[in-house]
Order: structure tokens, then C-alpha cells, then sequence
């Protein structure tokens, strides 16, 4: 099928599912399934891709416009910002948001799966009609049996997702990478997971949810996603595309823990002021970074804009 044709799996064989369910739109849908937690999913890439090898690069063109907005939409059902200001209005509310500020990546906390991928991904297609873009969506997990998706109150998988346009320039494919922390705070809370894309040599973007039962267990979730698995990432894809990381960190700037405790030599850092921040190589230039107004959510969208 064009435009999925170079996919990986960091930590574990890929199980190729058959394509999407009935009632959303025809696209191939695959499955990585990490040595545990659950497996993640990669769908929605139509046309405009071919594929390369790993020994014909797509040279990144200096100075190319990129953008990442950040949202979580408390939408799991069971949170109590849902009640307060969601009812299921958050979804729309993004969608809205990126029609309008068309960022190349967008990174999802606190969604269930079909908020990614029939409520969401629609958007990047509008926003970027004719070109390739992509969803990927990773389950949170059961704290009983860690292999089980944790589920939303509707009874879909309940975790965190990405979605990304591909330059229509470059011909690679996209990647997928994810996994479980090794690391989990005791308490009522989801084991928390991490998972990252890396987009036809033009960029890796990864997201997470870190947890909020223990300070000192997320900044060790942080630095594991950025000094282990991230370097194991770009090892693999072989690939020299800048790095960005974006999401609810539950770790703020200031704090204790320091949530730049966990930024590399060569990274930098933008926050937002609370718990929500992009953590990128320096080699993407972040100009400018700005809160974006969501009323039906519990966190204002965090969108930063630069350079590749």
C-alpha cells in the first residue's frame, strides 16, 4: 500500500493487524507490541510516499517552517475535569485549534483511541490537504495485567498519540517506537508509557504522560524517555533529524524535582509555566512558543513554532 512502506518496532515484533474497523476510513493499521505493556498502533499515511532505503537520505532543507502544538483533553471520563468542563467537547475544541494553527506534530495526552484516530486525524488532513499525514496511538496500561489497555470510560483504549504531516518532498516512511517504563509510582494511577515517531528523516517527535503520583518517579521516567530510549531510537532509524519531545510532564520548571533535571547536553528546553513543555535537540530553533486557549479542557494547548 503507498505511504506506509518503511515501519519499526523498538522493543518488540510487529503484529500487523487487519485494517481499520468498520466505519472509519480505509487505511492500513499496524500494531507494535513491546516485550510488555501494550502494543501501540500506526494508521492513517495515505499516499504520496513511496519509501527509501536506509542508504538513500532525504536532505533536510535548512530553515523549513515546523511547529508542535501540545494538548491534553481529559478525556478519559473519569477524571474530574471531565465533569467540570469536558462532556466530551475537547475533542472538537482541538480539531478546531488544529485547523487553525496547522502545526506539523501534535501530541495527545489523556485521549482514547478513536479521539486520535477518527476525531482527530481528519483535522491534520484538512489542515493539510493533499499531503501525508499520519496518527500513531499508544494505550496507557492496566496496573493488574501491564499487556491490557487501560480503558476510557466508553470502553476504548485510554493512553497518549501523535499525529504528524510528512514533508511530500521526502519519500521515506514513518517509524514507530514505544514501550512501558521500567520505572511506575505506587498508587490508583495507569502505568504510564512514552511513544515516538520518526518521520521520513525530517524529524523524531515523541510524546509522554509522566505520572502524577510521585514526583520522584517522574523525573526518572523523564530522564529514562530521554537518555535511554531516545538515543536507542536514533541508533536504530540511523537517522540525524532533529528530536523533539512534547507532553504533560507532571514536573514543572522550578520544582522539586526540576523537570530540566532531565533535559541532555544538547537539548533545550521551552515550558510552558505548569506541567506542559517541549524538550527538543538544538538543532530545531523554537522561536516562539505561546498558550492556546482551550475552554474544554482542564490545559491551555502549549504551541511552539521555530525552524528544522
Amino acid at each position: 500500500m503507498p505511504g506506509l512502506l518503511l515501519v519499526a518496532a523498538l522493543a518488540g515484533d510487529a503484529d500487523v493487524r487487519p485494517g481499520a474497523p468498520a466505519g472509519r476510513p480505509a487505511s492500513e493499521v499496524r500494531a507494535f507490541c513491546p516485550a510488555s505493556g501494550p502494543c501501540a498502533e500506526l494508521g492513517g499515511l495515505t499516499g504520496g510516499s513511496t519509501g527509501r532505503t536506509r542508504d538513500e537520505p532525504v536532505a533536510r532543507r535548512p530553515g523549513t517552517p515546523f511547529a508542535v502544538l501540545q494538548l491534553n483533553l481529559c478525556n478519559s471520563g473519569f477524571a474530574a475535569c471531565y465533569a467540570q468542563v469536558n462532556n466530551g467537547r475537547a475533542v472538537a475544541e482541538a480539531f478546531a485549534a488544529i485547523t487553525a494553527l496547522r502545526p506539523q506534530v501534535v501530541t495527545l495526552n489523556e485521549v482514547c483511541r478513536d479521539d486520535v484516530v477518527s476525531g482527530l486525524h481528519p483535522a491534520m488532513v484538512r489542515a493539510f490537504p493533499g499531503d501525508p499525514v499520519f496518527w500513531a496511538f499508544q494505550p496507557a496500561a492496566e496496573r493488574v495485567v501491564p499487556a491490557r489497555s487501560y480503558r476510557c470510560r466508553n470502553g476504548e483504549p485510554y493512553g497518549i498519540g501523535i499525529l504528524g504531516r510528512v514533508d511530500p518532498a521526502a519519500r521515506g516512511g514513518v517509524s514507530v517506537f514505544n514501550g512501558l517504563y521500567p520505572q511506575q509510582a505506587d498508587g490508583p494511577d495507569e502505568l504510564r508509557v512514552w511513544l515516538c515517531v520518526a518521520a521520513a528523516d525530517r524529524y523524531h517527535a515523541c510524546t509522554t504522560h509522566l505520572t502524577f503520583a510521585s514526583a520522584a518517579v517522574a523525573i526518572r521516567q523523564c530522564q529514562h524517555l530521554l537518555r535511554v530510549e531516545i538515543p536507542a531510537m536514533r541508533a536504530a532509524t540511523g537517522s540525524s533529524a532533529p528530536v523533539l519531545v512534547a507532553g504533560d510532564l507532571n514536573l514543572t520548571a522550578g520544582g522539586s524535582p526540576d523537570v530540566r533535571d532531565c533535559v541532555p547536553a544538547g537539548y533545550h528546553h521551552v515550558g510552558n509555566g505548569n506541567v506542559q513543555h517541549v524538550i527538543a535537540t538544538g538543532d530545531l530553533d523554537l522561536a516562539d512558543a505561546r498558550s492556546y486557549p482551550m475552554r474544554r479542557t482542564d490545559h491551555n494547548g502549549w504551541f511552539v513554532s521555530g525552524e528544522l
